[in-house]
């Protein structure tokens, strides 16, 4: 099992905002289906981060390119795009 985590920097003041979008999506996507949304409680203002569980890394890129492939995918990304100033990926094998 592998954690994947997405690490967001927000605009300032837009996290919240980003947040928001990202629940939006989890309705419409099944790969977007987090675990959990965390934001800072210290460290860099205007984090947001999401965890999601998945059996392999393999599991994961197929997920993931059928999200790309989704035809609406594009249009949520864009509404995205302006609430983040930069990103990062992370994956943690389970123990």
């Amino acid at each position: 099992m592998i954690i994947v985590r997405d690490v967001f920097k927000a605009k300032y003041g837009r996290g919240g905002e980003l947040v928001a979008i990202l629940k939006e999506a989890m309705k419409e996507y099944s790969a977007l289906k987090f675990d959990r949304i965390l934001t800072d409680a210290s460290g860099p203002f205007f984090t947001v981060v999401t965890e999601r569980t998945v059996e392999s890394l393999s599991a994961w890129e197929k997920e993931r390119d059928a999200l790309f492939s989704d035809p609406g995918f594009g249009a949520w990304f864009a509404k995205m795009m302006p609430l983040v100033d930069s990103g990062s990926r992370e994956f943690y094998n389970i123990e």
